[in-house]
């Protein structure tokens, strides 16, 4: 026989909505200071996050390499081949960059113009027709002009702000390396923080982030790179310079969740544009072709794990996720959808099926630990080992 030990107080439906909105309100003012403190340490908590996104996203290739050699051996040879080829890219490619984009900014002025001369004669042909169109063309173009001398004057301190970036690149490297040797450890003191029933539903949590964020961000790297080094390809094929400075733009456009196709359709035919006027139309052609392909093609392809959301909610997250951090919550904010819809999902089973899942998500090929307490962190403690 089932009792109902509930006090007679907490069962008045309007005492037991009170609670409710207390504990509600409670929730949101512990969010609110919670998400104060994160604000004031950001930039230290986004260093962690890259590290920990770096160490996930070579795991893979650590793992193959070992086996040939033991895992310390793997991941010095993984990141020591990394830092080369930053360290090369860097000698290689900034100096390029830093040439072409003041090259490019002196040419702004010259867009200007064309643009001008453009609108003018599309003026012209409207009033021929009867349709007067008011003189708006100084005032969009006009900022044209001024961006130019202002990047041609500012060369130095992009240069500088580069290098800060790269050192704070060298410190993300360093410290995913802490991540690489001894996450697995941190994670199994993770969850066995937890209380032994909860365990393996927070494995299945973490497996859930590992896997949102290592396919997506794995996914997009992938499209960046295939996109900067066909925008390369354009326009060297056309004959025209600003190739690194395009493919580059191009590429990091391309990352960009959401707004990437556009952005990187646009940037490398307006760097066309300040090139050669008379070969932007073919750059134009082959940069949509290029997109349609990266974007319909490759980027199903190259996802090792469909993050399974629908369009309505990516563009929710990517608003949602600017609004909330900025820049970093746009790029972030898709994983961090997905992972919020995978676990709503899992607690909609039943318990039978939670535990299947469980089991789904968290096996592993490694042997239990040799702990006394491997029975009860079970599958728990190896799925991030």
């Amino acid at each position: 026989m089932h009792y109902d030990v509930t006090p007679p107080v907490l069962r008045e439906p309007l005492v037991r909505a009170l609670l409710i909105m207390l504990v509600a309100i409670s929730a949101l003012l512990l969010t609110q200071m919670v998400w104060t403190v994160v604000i004031q340490f950001g930039d230290l908590i986004l260093l962690f996050v890259f590290a920990w996104v770096i160490s996930f996203l070579l795991e893979p290739v650590v793992g193959g390499l070992q086996r040939w050699l033991p895992r310390a051996a793997a991941v010095l040879l993984v990141y020591s081949t990394l830092l080369i080829a930053l360290t090369s890219s860097v000698v290689l490619l900034v100096p390029v960059l830093v040439s072409q984009t003041q090259t490019a900014a002196e040419r702004l002025p010259e867009l200007d113009n064309l643009f001008r001369r453009f609108a003018d004669s599309v003026a012209d042909g409207l009033a021929t027709r009867g349709v007067t169109l008011a003189d708006y063309t100084g005032q969009l173009v006009s900022p044209l002009a001024a961006i130019g001398p202002w990047i041609v004057a500012n060369a130095v301190t992009l240069a500088t702000a580069t290098a800060t970036i790269l050192t704070q690149v060298l410190l993300t490297l360093i410290l995913s390396l802490y991540f690489m040797f001894d996450g697995a450890r941190l994670g199994q003191k993770f969850v066995a923080a937890f209380p032994s029933k909860r365990r393996d539903e927070v494995a299945y949590f973490v497996v859930s982030v590992n896997r949102a964020f290592t396919a997506f961000l794995r996914g997009q790297i992938i499209q960046a790179g295939v996109y900067g080094l066909g925008i390369a390809f354009i326009m060297i094929g056309a004959g025209l310079p600003f190739a690194a400075l395009a493919s580059v733009l191009g590429g990091i456009s391309i990352f960009i969740p959401f707004l990437g196709p556009v952005l990187g359709t646009v940037v490398p035919i307006v760097i066309a544009l300040i090139a050669d006027a008379g070969k932007a139309w073919l750059v134009a052609l082959l940069t949509i072709g290029l997109n349609t392909i990266v974007i319909n093609v490759v980027a199903p392809k190259v996802m090792s794990r469909e993050i399974g959301l629908s369009p309505v909610l990516v563009l929710a997250a990517v608003i949602i996720g600017a609004r909330v951090g900025g820049p970093w919550g746009a790029l972030f904010g898709i994983p961090i959808a997905a992972v919020i819809s995978t676990m709503i999902s899992f607690y909609q089973l039943n318990v039978a099926d939670r535990e299947q899942q469980v089991v789904e998500m968290t096996r592993v090929e490694a042997e239990p630990p040799d702990d006394t307490d491997s029975a009860e962190e079970s599958s728990a403690v190896r799925a991030i080992t």
